[in-house]
Protein backbone atom coordinates (compact mmCIF):
# COMPACT_ATOMS: atom_id res chain seq x y z
CA UNK A 1 0.00 0.00 0.00
CA UNK A 2 1.33 3.76 -1.01
CA UNK A 3 0.46 6.15 1.50
CA UNK A 4 -0.68 9.66 0.97
CA UNK A 5 2.03 11.42 3.03
CA UNK A 6 5.53 12.39 2.01
CA UNK A 7 7.82 10.50 4.36
CA UNK A 8 11.22 11.10 4.87
CA UNK A 9 13.04 9.00 7.34
CA UNK A 10 16.52 8.55 8.51
CA UNK A 11 17.52 12.32 9.02
CA UNK A 12 17.95 11.56 13.03
CA UNK A 13 19.06 7.97 12.56
CA UNK A 14 20.69 7.35 9.05
CA UNK A 15 18.31 4.25 8.71
CA UNK A 16 17.13 3.87 5.21
CA UNK A 17 13.60 3.85 6.80
CA UNK A 18 11.88 2.92 3.67
CA UNK A 19 13.90 0.17 2.80
CA UNK A 20 13.34 -1.36 5.96
CA UNK A 21 9.72 -0.92 6.24
CA UNK A 22 8.87 -2.50 2.75
CA UNK A 23 10.95 -5.58 4.14
CA UNK A 24 8.70 -6.09 7.08
CA UNK A 25 5.69 -5.19 4.88
CA UNK A 26 7.01 -8.24 2.27
CA UNK A 27 6.04 -10.69 4.76
CA UNK A 28 2.62 -9.03 5.60
CA UNK A 29 1.53 -8.65 1.93
CA UNK A 30 1.89 -12.61 1.74
CA UNK A 31 -1.74 -13.28 2.04
CA UNK A 32 -2.66 -10.38 -0.02
CA UNK A 33 -0.44 -11.65 -3.04
CA UNK A 34 -2.34 -14.99 -2.33
CA UNK A 35 -5.87 -13.20 -2.38
CA UNK A 36 -5.04 -11.61 -5.84
CA UNK A 37 -3.52 -14.85 -7.46
CA UNK A 38 -6.69 -16.15 -6.11
CA UNK A 39 -8.74 -13.55 -7.96
CA UNK A 40 -6.63 -13.81 -11.39
CA UNK A 41 -7.38 -17.43 -11.59
CA UNK A 42 -11.15 -17.43 -11.01
CA UNK A 43 -10.66 -14.73 -13.69
CA UNK A 44 -9.22 -16.71 -15.77
CA UNK A 45 -10.96 -19.71 -15.03
CA UNK A 46 -14.51 -17.64 -15.95
CA UNK A 47 -13.01 -16.90 -19.33
CA UNK A 48 -12.17 -20.52 -20.33
CA UNK A 49 -15.83 -21.60 -19.64
CA UNK A 50 -16.79 -18.77 -21.54
CA UNK A 51 -14.82 -19.69 -24.30
CA UNK A 52 -15.99 -23.34 -24.35
CA UNK A 53 -19.76 -21.60 -24.27
CA UNK A 54 -18.97 -19.71 -27.17
CA UNK A 55 -17.91 -23.54 -28.89
CA UNK A 56 -21.24 -24.60 -28.31
CA UNK A 57 -22.87 -21.72 -29.76
CA UNK A 58 -21.36 -22.29 -32.72
CA UNK A 59 -22.08 -25.65 -32.59
CA UNK A 60 -26.03 -24.98 -31.63
CA UNK A 61 -26.32 -22.55 -34.40
CA UNK A 62 -25.04 -25.08 -36.93
CA UNK A 63 -27.02 -27.60 -35.45
CA UNK A 64 -30.50 -25.31 -35.48
CA UNK A 65 -30.44 -25.80 -39.70
CA UNK A 66 -30.11 -29.64 -39.42
CA UNK A 67 -33.41 -29.30 -37.35
CA UNK A 68 -35.40 -27.96 -40.09
CA UNK A 69 -37.02 -29.54 -42.76
CA UNK A 70 -36.61 -26.92 -45.16
CA UNK A 71 -33.15 -27.81 -44.97
CA UNK A 72 -33.72 -31.38 -46.83
CA UNK A 73 -36.84 -30.02 -48.62
CA UNK A 74 -34.16 -27.72 -51.00
CA UNK A 75 -34.83 -28.06 -54.69
CA UNK A 76 -32.78 -27.46 -57.67
CA UNK A 77 -34.13 -26.48 -61.28
CA UNK A 78 -32.08 -27.56 -64.08
CA UNK A 79 -33.28 -26.30 -67.62
CA UNK A 80 -31.75 -27.79 -70.91
CA UNK A 81 -31.63 -24.43 -72.74
CA UNK A 82 -30.31 -22.08 -70.41
CA UNK A 83 -30.19 -19.23 -73.47
CA UNK A 84 -33.88 -19.80 -73.09
CA UNK A 85 -35.50 -19.84 -69.71
CA UNK A 86 -33.54 -20.50 -66.23
CA UNK A 87 -35.50 -21.50 -63.29
CA UNK A 88 -35.47 -20.99 -59.44
CA UNK A 89 -37.41 -23.63 -57.43
CA UNK A 90 -38.85 -23.34 -54.04
CA UNK A 91 -39.56 -25.90 -51.08
CA UNK A 92 -42.60 -26.60 -52.61
CA UNK A 93 -41.48 -26.41 -56.48
CA UNK A 94 -42.39 -29.70 -58.25
CA UNK A 95 -43.22 -30.93 -61.80
CA UNK A 96 -41.41 -31.07 -64.91
CA UNK A 97 -41.72 -28.08 -67.66
CA UNK A 98 -41.57 -27.80 -71.84
CA UNK A 99 -41.31 -24.60 -72.29
CA UNK A 100 -40.97 -22.61 -75.85
CA UNK A 101 -40.59 -18.86 -76.04
CA UNK A 102 -41.65 -17.09 -79.22
CA UNK A 103 -41.53 -13.45 -78.04
CA UNK A 104 -39.82 -11.87 -74.91
CA UNK A 105 -41.43 -9.24 -73.27
CA UNK A 106 -40.25 -5.61 -73.94
CA UNK A 107 -40.10 -1.80 -72.58
CA UNK A 108 -41.94 0.43 -74.61
CA UNK A 109 -39.46 3.26 -76.09
CA UNK A 110 -39.48 6.43 -78.02
CA UNK A 111 -36.66 8.30 -79.25
CA UNK A 112 -36.12 12.24 -80.17
CA UNK A 113 -34.72 13.04 -83.13
CA UNK A 114 -31.10 15.20 -83.52
CA UNK A 115 -30.79 17.68 -80.43
CA UNK A 116 -27.74 19.73 -82.07
CA UNK A 117 -27.97 21.98 -84.92
CA UNK A 118 -24.33 21.65 -86.05
CA UNK A 119 -22.68 17.89 -85.69
CA UNK A 120 -19.32 20.19 -84.97
CA UNK A 121 -20.97 21.90 -81.71
CA UNK A 122 -23.26 19.35 -80.14
CA UNK A 123 -25.04 20.37 -77.34
CA UNK A 124 -23.30 19.68 -73.61
CA UNK A 125 -25.74 17.86 -71.20
CA UNK A 126 -24.14 19.22 -68.16
CA UNK A 127 -24.40 23.01 -68.82
CA UNK A 128 -27.59 25.17 -68.53
CA UNK A 129 -30.73 24.77 -71.10
CA UNK A 130 -29.91 28.73 -71.63
CA UNK A 131 -26.38 29.18 -71.71
CA UNK A 132 -26.37 27.31 -75.11
CA UNK A 133 -29.88 27.72 -76.65
CA UNK A 134 -28.21 28.56 -79.93
CA UNK A 135 -26.83 24.76 -80.21
CA UNK A 136 -30.42 23.38 -80.24
CA UNK A 137 -31.49 22.20 -83.51
CA UNK A 138 -35.31 23.02 -82.50
CA UNK A 139 -36.13 26.79 -83.92
CA UNK A 140 -39.56 27.12 -82.37
CA UNK A 141 -38.23 27.44 -78.78
CA UNK A 142 -35.88 30.37 -79.36
CA UNK A 143 -38.31 32.14 -82.09
CA UNK A 144 -40.34 34.73 -79.83
CA UNK A 145 -43.17 34.74 -82.39
CA UNK A 146 -43.52 30.93 -81.84
CA UNK A 147 -46.97 29.43 -80.95
CA UNK A 148 -45.03 27.33 -78.28
CA UNK A 149 -42.36 29.48 -77.11
CA UNK A 150 -42.00 28.57 -73.07
CA UNK A 151 -38.25 27.29 -73.09
CA UNK A 152 -36.33 29.99 -73.56
CA UNK A 153 -38.75 33.44 -72.99
CA UNK A 154 -36.31 35.57 -70.27
CA UNK A 155 -33.35 33.97 -68.50
CA UNK A 156 -34.20 32.34 -65.83
CA UNK A 157 -38.00 31.28 -67.06
CA UNK A 158 -39.66 28.22 -65.51
CA UNK A 159 -41.01 25.45 -67.87
CA UNK A 160 -43.65 22.31 -67.19
CA UNK A 161 -44.06 18.89 -68.92
CA UNK A 162 -46.08 15.82 -67.92
CA UNK A 163 -44.82 12.26 -68.37
CA UNK A 164 -47.53 9.48 -67.51
CA UNK A 165 -49.75 12.18 -65.12
CA UNK A 166 -46.25 13.60 -63.59
CA UNK A 167 -45.30 17.37 -63.74
CA UNK A 168 -41.87 18.51 -63.86
CA UNK A 169 -41.29 22.13 -63.27
CA UNK A 170 -37.65 23.80 -64.73
CA UNK A 171 -35.89 26.69 -64.56
CA UNK A 172 -33.95 27.11 -68.11
CA UNK A 173 -30.67 27.76 -65.55
CA UNK A 174 -30.95 23.62 -65.34
CA UNK A 175 -29.38 21.49 -67.31
CA UNK A 176 -30.10 18.42 -69.64
CA UNK A 177 -28.36 16.28 -67.18
CA UNK A 178 -30.61 17.80 -64.12
CA UNK A 179 -33.90 17.35 -65.84
CA UNK A 180 -32.89 13.80 -66.72
CA UNK A 181 -32.08 13.08 -63.22
CA UNK A 182 -35.31 14.19 -61.62
CA UNK A 183 -37.11 12.43 -64.16
CA UNK A 184 -35.72 8.96 -63.74
CA UNK A 185 -36.02 9.53 -59.82
CA UNK A 186 -39.34 9.69 -60.12
CA UNK A 187 -40.62 6.50 -59.81
CA UNK A 188 -44.51 7.01 -60.47
CA UNK A 189 -43.40 8.45 -63.88
CA UNK A 190 -42.71 5.32 -64.55
CA UNK A 191 -40.52 5.85 -67.31
CA UNK A 192 -36.53 6.21 -67.40
CA UNK A 193 -34.75 8.94 -69.79
CA UNK A 194 -30.82 9.26 -71.04
CA UNK A 195 -29.32 11.28 -73.77
CA UNK A 196 -27.51 9.17 -76.15
CA UNK A 197 -24.39 11.28 -76.82
CA UNK A 198 -22.95 9.31 -80.29
CA UNK A 199 -26.36 9.52 -82.03
CA UNK A 200 -27.25 13.05 -80.26
CA UNK A 201 -30.54 12.10 -78.89
CA UNK A 202 -32.99 11.74 -76.18
CA UNK A 203 -34.38 8.35 -75.48
CA UNK A 204 -37.27 7.50 -73.11
CA UNK A 205 -38.45 4.18 -72.42
CA UNK A 206 -40.56 2.15 -69.40
CA UNK A 207 -38.87 0.99 -66.54
CA UNK A 208 -41.85 -2.26 -66.45
CA UNK A 209 -41.83 -4.49 -69.55
CA UNK A 210 -45.21 -5.65 -71.51
CA UNK A 211 -48.25 -4.02 -72.80
CA UNK A 212 -49.52 -2.21 -69.70
CA UNK A 213 -52.02 -0.29 -70.81
CA UNK A 214 -54.58 0.09 -73.54
CA UNK A 215 -52.81 2.66 -76.06
CA UNK A 216 -49.32 4.42 -75.81
CA UNK A 217 -46.73 3.34 -72.27
CA UNK A 218 -45.24 6.43 -72.63
CA UNK A 219 -48.02 9.31 -72.77
CA UNK A 220 -47.07 13.56 -72.87
CA UNK A 221 -48.20 16.37 -71.95
CA UNK A 222 -46.02 19.16 -73.04
CA UNK A 223 -47.27 22.67 -73.05
CA UNK A 224 -43.75 24.23 -72.80
CA UNK A 225 -42.63 22.65 -76.23
CA UNK A 226 -39.68 21.05 -73.74
CA UNK A 227 -40.78 17.39 -75.26
CA UNK A 228 -41.69 17.88 -78.66
CA UNK A 229 -39.98 20.80 -79.35
CA UNK A 230 -36.42 21.39 -77.93
CA UNK A 231 -35.64 17.77 -77.34
CA UNK A 232 -37.57 16.45 -80.73
CA UNK A 233 -39.69 14.33 -79.84
CA UNK A 234 -42.95 15.60 -81.87
CA UNK A 235 -43.70 12.87 -84.16
CA UNK A 236 -41.77 9.96 -82.13
CA UNK A 237 -43.40 6.85 -82.58
CA UNK A 238 -43.49 4.63 -79.71
CA UNK A 239 -41.76 0.52 -79.81
CA UNK A 240 -41.92 -2.16 -77.55
CA UNK A 241 -43.85 -2.53 -74.69
CA UNK A 242 -44.76 -6.31 -75.69
CA UNK A 243 -45.87 -9.32 -73.47
CA UNK A 244 -43.86 -11.84 -73.27
CA UNK A 245 -45.19 -14.80 -75.19
CA UNK A 246 -44.83 -18.37 -75.02
CA UNK A 247 -45.84 -21.92 -73.95
CA UNK A 248 -45.87 -24.00 -70.88
CA UNK A 249 -46.35 -28.09 -71.99
CA UNK A 250 -47.89 -26.96 -74.92
CA UNK A 251 -50.42 -24.08 -73.34
CA UNK A 252 -50.18 -20.80 -75.25
CA UNK A 253 -49.99 -17.92 -72.77
CA UNK A 254 -48.48 -14.59 -72.10
CA UNK A 255 -46.51 -12.79 -69.52
CA UNK A 256 -46.14 -8.35 -69.06
CA UNK A 257 -42.42 -9.49 -67.18
CA UNK A 258 -39.62 -12.26 -68.58
CA UNK A 259 -39.72 -13.52 -64.88
CA UNK A 260 -42.33 -14.99 -63.51
CA UNK A 261 -43.76 -17.84 -60.85
CA UNK A 262 -45.85 -20.79 -61.24
CA UNK A 263 -46.18 -23.90 -58.75
CA UNK A 264 -42.80 -22.68 -56.52
CA UNK A 265 -41.02 -22.20 -59.59
CA UNK A 266 -39.50 -19.14 -60.60
CA UNK A 267 -39.08 -19.09 -63.90
CA UNK A 268 -37.16 -16.18 -66.05
CA UNK A 269 -37.12 -16.26 -69.98
CA UNK A 270 -33.84 -15.53 -72.02
CA UNK A 271 -34.59 -15.63 -75.68
CA UNK A 272 -36.52 -16.53 -77.69
CA UNK A 273 -36.72 -20.31 -78.91
CA UNK A 274 -34.05 -21.18 -81.80
CA UNK A 275 -36.35 -24.43 -82.90
CA UNK A 276 -39.95 -24.51 -81.43
CA UNK A 277 -40.08 -28.28 -81.89
CA UNK A 278 -37.88 -28.31 -79.35
CA UNK A 279 -38.63 -26.92 -76.01
CA UNK A 280 -36.38 -25.97 -73.30
CA UNK A 281 -36.90 -28.99 -70.27
CA UNK A 282 -37.18 -27.54 -66.76
CA UNK A 283 -37.10 -30.09 -64.54
CA UNK A 284 -37.51 -29.77 -60.55
CA UNK A 285 -35.99 -31.93 -58.49
CA UNK A 286 -34.66 -32.11 -54.58
CA UNK A 287 -31.05 -31.01 -54.11
CA UNK A 288 -29.68 -33.46 -52.79
CA UNK A 289 -25.94 -31.71 -53.17
CA UNK A 290 -27.35 -28.97 -51.09
CA UNK A 291 -28.77 -31.77 -48.32
CA UNK A 292 -25.18 -33.35 -48.21
CA UNK A 293 -23.23 -30.57 -48.01
CA UNK A 294 -25.17 -29.52 -45.13
CA UNK A 295 -24.81 -32.43 -43.23
CA UNK A 296 -21.32 -32.59 -43.88
CA UNK A 297 -20.76 -28.55 -42.70
CA UNK A 298 -22.26 -29.50 -39.55
CA UNK A 299 -19.63 -32.56 -38.85
CA UNK A 300 -16.45 -30.15 -39.28
CA UNK A 301 -18.10 -27.81 -37.03
CA UNK A 302 -19.25 -31.06 -34.23
CA UNK A 303 -15.88 -32.43 -34.82
CA UNK A 304 -13.80 -29.05 -34.21
CA UNK A 305 -15.88 -28.23 -31.24
CA UNK A 306 -15.67 -31.73 -29.82
CA UNK A 307 -11.29 -31.37 -30.89
CA UNK A 308 -11.09 -28.17 -28.76
CA UNK A 309 -13.38 -29.04 -25.46
CA UNK A 310 -11.49 -32.24 -25.03
CA UNK A 311 -7.96 -30.51 -25.78
CA UNK A 312 -9.09 -28.37 -22.77
CA UNK A 313 -9.95 -30.79 -20.27
CA UNK A 314 -7.23 -32.52 -20.87
CA UNK A 315 -4.28 -29.60 -20.84
CA UNK A 316 -1.87 -30.17 -18.12
CA UNK A 317 -2.17 -28.76 -14.85
CA UNK A 318 1.43 -26.94 -13.54
CA UNK A 319 -0.21 -25.75 -9.27
CA UNK A 320 3.09 -24.25 -8.72
CA UNK A 321 3.04 -21.98 -11.41
CA UNK A 322 0.84 -19.27 -9.69
CA UNK A 323 -0.38 -15.73 -11.59
CA UNK A 324 2.14 -12.94 -11.24
CA UNK A 325 1.38 -10.20 -9.49
CA UNK A 326 2.33 -6.40 -10.61
CA UNK A 327 4.05 -6.37 -7.69
CA UNK A 328 6.12 -9.31 -8.47
CA UNK A 329 6.54 -8.53 -11.99
CA UNK A 330 7.92 -5.20 -10.95
CA UNK A 331 10.31 -6.43 -8.10
CA UNK A 332 11.58 -9.65 -10.54
CA UNK A 333 11.59 -6.85 -13.69
CA UNK A 334 10.08 -9.60 -15.99
CA UNK A 335 10.72 -9.31 -19.76
CA UNK A 336 6.98 -9.45 -21.88
CA UNK A 337 8.57 -12.86 -22.78
CA UNK A 338 8.96 -14.08 -19.11
CA UNK A 339 5.77 -12.98 -17.74
CA UNK A 340 4.20 -14.55 -21.32
CA UNK A 341 5.69 -17.81 -21.06
CA UNK A 342 5.04 -17.92 -16.77
CA UNK A 343 0.81 -16.94 -17.66
CA UNK A 344 0.74 -19.66 -20.20
CA UNK A 345 2.07 -22.32 -17.54
CA UNK A 346 0.15 -20.60 -15.05
CA UNK A 347 -3.96 -20.70 -16.85
CA UNK A 348 -2.84 -23.94 -18.71
CA UNK A 349 -5.34 -27.02 -16.95
CA UNK A 350 -7.79 -24.74 -15.13
CA UNK A 351 -10.44 -27.09 -16.79
CA UNK A 352 -8.77 -30.14 -16.79
CA UNK A 353 -10.70 -32.73 -15.89
CA UNK A 354 -13.50 -30.38 -14.92
CA UNK A 355 -16.56 -32.49 -13.91
CA UNK A 356 -19.30 -30.27 -15.56
CA UNK A 357 -17.68 -29.91 -18.89
CA UNK A 358 -16.92 -33.57 -19.25
CA UNK A 359 -20.61 -34.61 -18.36
CA UNK A 360 -22.15 -32.22 -20.82
CA UNK A 361 -19.94 -33.62 -23.49
CA UNK A 362 -20.84 -37.01 -22.32
CA UNK A 363 -24.63 -35.90 -23.31
CA UNK A 364 -24.11 -34.15 -26.20
CA UNK A 365 -22.02 -37.23 -27.61
CA UNK A 366 -24.84 -39.87 -26.58
CA UNK A 367 -27.39 -37.21 -28.21
CA UNK A 368 -25.23 -37.78 -31.41
CA UNK A 369 -24.99 -41.41 -31.48
CA UNK A 370 -28.53 -42.49 -30.47
CA UNK A 371 -30.92 -44.10 -32.12
CA UNK A 372 -34.44 -42.80 -33.43
CA UNK A 373 -36.86 -45.16 -32.63
CA UNK A 374 -39.81 -45.39 -35.42
CA UNK A 375 -37.97 -44.92 -38.29
CA UNK A 376 -37.03 -47.54 -40.93
CA UNK A 377 -34.11 -49.61 -39.75
CA UNK A 378 -31.80 -48.83 -42.54
CA UNK A 379 -31.70 -45.29 -41.61
CA UNK A 380 -32.61 -44.86 -38.32
CA UNK A 381 -29.04 -43.47 -36.79
CA UNK A 382 -26.01 -41.81 -38.37
CA UNK A 383 -23.61 -44.56 -38.63
CA UNK A 384 -26.84 -46.29 -41.15
CA UNK A 385 -26.05 -43.27 -43.50
CA UNK A 386 -22.24 -43.76 -43.69
CA UNK A 387 -21.33 -41.07 -40.30
CA UNK A 388 -19.39 -43.11 -37.72
CA UNK A 389 -17.88 -42.46 -34.32
CA UNK A 390 -14.17 -42.77 -34.16
CA UNK A 391 -11.78 -44.30 -32.00
CA UNK A 392 -11.72 -44.22 -28.12
CA UNK A 393 -8.67 -41.92 -27.84
CA UNK A 394 -10.71 -39.50 -30.35
CA UNK A 395 -13.57 -38.54 -27.78
CA UNK A 396 -16.42 -39.02 -30.33
CA UNK A 397 -15.14 -37.39 -33.27
CA UNK A 398 -17.65 -38.30 -36.43
CA UNK A 399 -15.82 -39.88 -39.94
CA UNK A 400 -17.80 -40.00 -43.03
CA UNK A 401 -18.13 -42.28 -45.66
CA UNK A 402 -18.73 -40.07 -48.08
CA UNK A 403 -19.83 -42.47 -51.20
CA UNK A 404 -22.63 -43.98 -48.83
CA UNK A 405 -23.86 -40.93 -47.50
CA UNK A 406 -24.01 -38.62 -50.93
CA UNK A 407 -25.82 -42.31 -51.92
CA UNK A 408 -28.47 -42.37 -49.09
CA UNK A 409 -29.19 -39.12 -49.42
CA UNK A 410 -30.05 -39.60 -53.16
CA UNK A 411 -32.03 -42.10 -52.74
CA UNK A 412 -33.61 -41.50 -49.68
CA UNK A 413 -33.76 -38.18 -48.73
CA UNK A 414 -37.03 -38.12 -46.94
CA UNK A 415 -35.45 -40.48 -44.26
CA UNK A 416 -32.46 -38.51 -43.95
CA UNK A 417 -34.98 -35.54 -43.46
CA UNK A 418 -36.88 -37.87 -40.64
CA UNK A 419 -33.37 -38.96 -38.93
CA UNK A 420 -32.27 -35.38 -38.15
CA UNK A 421 -35.73 -33.79 -37.70
CA UNK A 422 -38.37 -36.11 -36.32
CA UNK A 423 -40.96 -34.74 -33.87
CA UNK A 424 -41.90 -36.65 -31.02
CA UNK A 425 -43.65 -36.29 -27.52
CA UNK A 426 -41.43 -40.07 -27.28
CA UNK A 427 -38.15 -38.61 -26.43
CA UNK A 428 -36.50 -41.69 -28.23
CA UNK A 429 -38.30 -40.96 -31.23
CA UNK A 430 -36.43 -37.34 -31.16
CA UNK A 431 -34.72 -37.31 -33.85
CA UNK A 432 -31.02 -36.37 -33.88
CA UNK A 433 -30.57 -33.04 -34.51
CA UNK A 434 -34.18 -31.98 -32.21
CA UNK A 435 -32.25 -34.09 -29.26
CA UNK A 436 -28.51 -32.37 -29.85
CA UNK A 437 -29.83 -29.07 -29.99
CA UNK A 438 -31.95 -29.27 -26.99
CA UNK A 439 -28.87 -30.67 -25.17
CA UNK A 440 -26.66 -27.91 -26.25
CA UNK A 441 -28.98 -25.22 -25.65
CA UNK A 442 -29.02 -27.13 -21.91
CA UNK A 443 -25.41 -27.25 -21.58
CA UNK A 444 -24.84 -23.84 -22.47
CA UNK A 445 -26.96 -22.46 -19.94
CA UNK A 446 -25.58 -24.53 -17.23
CA UNK A 447 -22.03 -23.20 -17.88
CA UNK A 448 -23.51 -19.42 -18.17
CA UNK A 449 -25.10 -20.49 -14.77
CA UNK A 450 -21.49 -21.07 -13.59
CA UNK A 451 -19.64 -18.68 -15.31
CA UNK A 452 -21.86 -16.05 -17.04
CA UNK A 453 -21.78 -14.49 -20.41
CA UNK A 454 -19.35 -12.11 -22.37
CA UNK A 455 -21.11 -8.81 -22.05
CA UNK A 456 -23.29 -9.37 -19.21
CA UNK A 457 -23.79 -5.80 -17.45
CA UNK A 458 -24.23 -7.64 -14.55
CA UNK A 459 -22.60 -10.82 -13.43
CA UNK A 460 -24.66 -12.93 -11.58
CA UNK A 461 -22.91 -16.25 -12.49
CA UNK A 462 -21.35 -17.98 -9.22
CA UNK A 463 -17.98 -17.61 -10.38
CA UNK A 464 -18.55 -13.66 -10.41
CA UNK A 465 -19.75 -13.77 -6.59
CA UNK A 466 -16.97 -15.82 -5.79
CA UNK A 467 -14.92 -12.61 -7.32
CA UNK A 468 -16.95 -10.04 -5.54
CA UNK A 469 -16.39 -11.89 -2.61
CA UNK A 470 -12.54 -12.00 -3.25
CA UNK A 471 -12.51 -8.01 -4.09
CA UNK A 472 -14.18 -7.46 -0.64
CA UNK A 473 -11.45 -9.72 1.00
CA UNK A 474 -8.75 -7.97 -0.75
CA UNK A 475 -10.08 -4.73 0.13
CA UNK A 476 -10.64 -5.72 3.29
CA UNK A 477 -6.88 -6.72 3.36
CA UNK A 478 -5.42 -3.63 1.50
CA UNK A 479 -7.04 -1.81 4.62
CA UNK A 480 -5.31 -3.51 7.02
CA UNK A 481 -1.84 -3.95 5.46
CA UNK A 482 -2.25 0.31 5.53
CA UNK A 483 -2.80 0.31 8.80
CA UNK A 484 0.22 -1.97 9.55
CA UNK A 485 2.41 0.45 7.09
CA UNK A 486 1.46 3.51 9.28
CA UNK A 487 2.19 1.66 12.49
CA UNK A 488 5.27 1.25 11.66
CA UNK A 489 5.63 4.76 10.20
CA UNK A 490 4.80 6.18 13.01
CA UNK A 491 7.08 4.10 15.53
CA UNK A 492 9.75 5.02 13.19
CA UNK A 493 9.01 8.68 13.31
CA UNK A 494 8.97 8.43 17.15
CA UNK A 495 12.44 6.85 16.90
CA UNK A 496 14.01 9.57 14.44
CA UNK A 497 12.28 12.01 17.36
CA UNK A 498 14.67 10.72 19.80
CA UNK A 499 17.40 9.69 18.37
CA UNK A 500 17.76 13.57 17.17
CA UNK A 501 16.81 14.66 21.04
CA UNK A 502 19.85 11.79 22.31
CA UNK A 503 21.76 13.35 19.94
CA UNK A 504 21.30 17.26 20.57
CA UNK A 505 22.29 16.14 24.29
CA UNK A 506 24.61 14.73 23.29
CA UNK A 507 25.97 18.07 21.49
CA UNK A 508 25.52 20.21 24.56
CA UNK A 509 27.40 17.52 26.88
CA UNK A 510 30.13 17.93 24.87
CA UNK A 511 29.87 21.40 24.68
CA UNK A 512 29.76 22.04 28.83
CA UNK A 513 33.02 19.31 28.57
CA UNK A 514 35.11 21.29 26.05
CA UNK A 515 34.53 24.67 28.27
CA UNK A 516 35.60 23.03 31.99
CA UNK A 517 38.59 21.75 29.77
CA UNK A 518 39.43 25.10 28.44
CA UNK A 519 39.44 26.63 31.94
Amino acid sequence: MVSSDLRIGGLASGIDTDSVIKDLMRAHRTRLTRYQQDKTLLEWKQQDYRNINNLLRALRDATFNLRLQGTFLKKLAVSSQESVVTAAAGPNAQGTYDIVVTRLASVATKAGKTLSADPAHRIDPSASLWSQQHLFADGSAADPDASVNFVWGSEGDRFSFTINGETFTFSNHASLNQIISAVNANDKAGVTMFYDSFSDKVVIATKATGDNKAGDEIVFDDPSGFLNGLLQFSGAVETGGENAQFSINGFVTQRTTNTFEMNGVTFTLKGVSPDPLQPARVTVNTDTEAIYNAITEWVKVYNSTIESIYAELREPRYPDYRPLTDEQIREQELTDTQIDKWEEKARSGLLKNDRLIAGEMSKIRMAVSSIVEGLDDGYNSLSAIGITTGAYHENGKLHIDEDKLRKVVESNPEQVMKLFTNSSDDEGEVGIARKLYTQLEYAIDRIADLAGNDGDIVDSSFIGEQIRSINRVISNEEARLQRIEDRYWRQFTELERLVAQLNSQSSWLLSMFSSNSGR
